[in-house]
């Protein structure tokens, strides 16, 4: 036999055992998931499956707060390169799929009373799906909360919507001309004023400066807003002014403007809000400004705002 043929069979084996180990360490495509979990007071206490995989961020959120040091970290450490645990959500990024057999169970307990007091996850691997967002709610919503809820989602939608009808008009008429022509800017120009910093900001950070841009008939306000590393991804929504004092004014709604769907966590863009001059107004009356996320909950607020 030559030493050629004799080789053979080795370099075959070789190309073989080289293509089957690039084969076993190719990333298994999974589809991303984002669905509900409800916990009911009445139901026995049982293990809750969440599908991780490597290199996947799966972010949990609760409806409750949540005790952040009840979190084991010990029993994450291993397959995890990133833990963060805040009052009402929970982020995790596997360094690794699960190997069966060793899944960790994780526990997370609630802050205050009420039942359930803790929720119990066994953490997975499968070969379909990875969990990307899971909602947790402690209590199940009745059909009357549901009722509730779809009501109000209507009349917010009818209040952006009267505000997107005017963004509709103004479309075509686009720039420093179709702003004069639709009387937005007149001769007495715009007047710049800043805004001092929120009052308050629910899960978002309000960068400097936060200007607002007066006209004769329109206000513009524009600031940048940044999503904090390690929260939820942040969607617009709409803009809330409430009248403040006696006047027992409605609140009204304005459709926020920003050029991206979403923030992501660590991402920060402009956002801007527009709405005309309110003559029912009392004179000197102020309003409370909020700027907020689909959901009404985590965005910015000023108290005392001239409008």
């Amino acid at each position: 036999m030559s030493l050629s043929t004799s080789i053979i069979p080795l370099v075959l084996a070789v190309l073989v055992g080289t293509t089957a180990v690039a084969q076993s360490r190719t990333p298994v495509g999974r589809e991303r998931k984002a669905r509900q979990l409800t916990l009911r007071a009445e139901e026995p206490p049982v293990l809750h499956p969440l599908h991780v995989a490597a290199h996947e961020v799966t972010t949990v959120t609760f409806d409750a707060p949540i005790v952040p040091e009840s979190v084991d970290r010990s029993v994450l450490t291993p397959f995890f390169s990133r833990v963060a645990v805040h009052e009402d959500v929970l982020v995790l990024k596997a360094s690794m799929d699960i190997p069966a057999g060793k899944e960790p169970v994780l526990t997370v307990r609630f802050a205050g009373s009420g039942a359930p007091a803790r929720v119990a996850f066994v953490l997975t691997t499968v070969t379909a799906e990875v969990d990307s967002q899971v909602e947790v709610l402690r209590q199940g919503r009745t059909a009357q909360d549901l009722g509730k809820e779809l009501a109000d989602l209507r009349a917010r939608c009818v209040a952006t919507e009267a505000g997107l009808a005017t963004l509709r008009a103004q479309c075509a008429l686009r720039g420093l001309g179709g702003a004069v022509l639709m009387g937005d800017v007149t001769r007495e120009g715009v007047e710049v004023t800043y805004l001092p910093d929120p009052s308050l900001s629910p899960g978002m950070t309000a960068k400097r400066p936060h200007v607002l841009y007066r006209t004769e008939s329109t206000r513009a306000l524009s600031i940048s807003l940044f999503n904090a590393a390690g929260s939820t991804p942040w969607i617009p929504g709409f803009a809330r002014m409430t009248p403040r004092g006696p006047s027992a004014l409605p609140a009204r709604e304005f459709p926020l403007l920003i050029q991206v769907k979403q923030l992501a966590p660590g991402e920060q863009a402009t956002v801007v809000v527009e709405w005309h001059a309110l003559p029912d107004l009392p004179a000197g009356t102020n309003v409370t400004l909020e700027l907020l996320d689909v959901k009404g909950e985590r965005g910015v607020r000023w108290e005392e705002v001239a409008p």
